[in-house]
């Protein structure tokens, strides 16, 4: 079984100590939320790789700033988060879940079947996207004046489970491509492991992280809306659908 060494487990420990301290104290994360995040980050750093940890914590802090847009005009409206956007332990663990998953199963490891690091980038990359793809558009989206739901094609109000609209759908877009292309870039310089992939596989976080987008808002209009699922559980299912829709295409096409 492979395991981290020494120097770059105590850089992993010192630095997931560092940044969850700082989101505890820039309100980021309250002290349950941090306590886990400490615990997620550990995971994923040691796991998967340092890289893989500070693209979640970019995720993480892209979603605070989105979800403290125009916090007031939210708050208004009835569709602003609690405490002033700081997340919690449940938020945490829903997006974090599937990527410290997707770190766990790229380990080489005598016992259960694991994915190549080359392709688990891939996969994290799409939870990543999925998470940051339905965040943005949520927070972005409940400003619309034009809200659909997904599942009727009928006006809603803005927040509700399953409301889309053109400026969610675009910002849910935009994050996909966002978090995917950056953290395609990072890992490809400073890891190598997306070198083996010809440069259109890029585009499978994209589109994945997008459809996992799509898949919560369908989640959210039918089993959230009648009391089946929370907004934790539909954003794990989501982003899981999105891994393995991804993990299904590259399998399909031979990687």
């Amino acid at each position: 079984m492979t395991t981290p060494d020494l120097i770059n487990t105590v850089v992993i420990v010192a630095a997931c100590f560092l940044l969850s301290g700082l989101a505890y104290l820039r309100k980021i994360l309250d002290l349950q939320g941090s306590t886990l995040g400490f615990v997620l980050g550990l995971v994923i750093g040691l796991f998967g790789s340092l890289l893989w940890l500070i693209l979640l914590l970019l995720f993480l802090f892209t979603a605070f700033v989105a979800t403290r847009y125009k916090y007031a005009l939210k708050t208004e409206l009835g569709a602003a988060e609690a405490k002033g956007g700081t997340r919690g332990f449940a938020s945490v663990l829903a997006n974090g879940w599937v990527p410290m998953v997707v770190a766990l199963l790229s380990v080489e490891n005598p016992w259960i079947s694991t994915f190549p690091k080359n392709v688990a980038a891939v996969l994290y990359l799409t939870a990543i996207s999925a998470a940051a793809s339905d965040t943005i558009a949520s927070e972005l989206g409940v400003l619309s004046s034009r809200t659909y739901m997904i599942t009727t094609g009928k006006p809603c109000k803005p927040g509700i489970n399953g409301g889309i609209s053109a400026l969610g759908t675009s910002a849910a877009l935009a994050a996909a491509a966002y978090t995917s292309v950056v953290g395609w870039v990072i890992l490809l310089i400073f890891t190598g492991q997306l070198s083996g992939f010809p440069l259109w596989f890029i585009a499978i976080p994209v589109v994945m992280g997008f459809v996992g987008c799509q898949v919560d808002s369908i989640l959210g209009a039918t089993l959230e809306n009648r009391g089946m699922l929370n907004k934790d559980r539909v954003n794990i299912l989501s982003i899981g659908a999105a891994t393995l829709l991804s993990l299904a295409l590259m399998t399909a096409i031979g990687w």
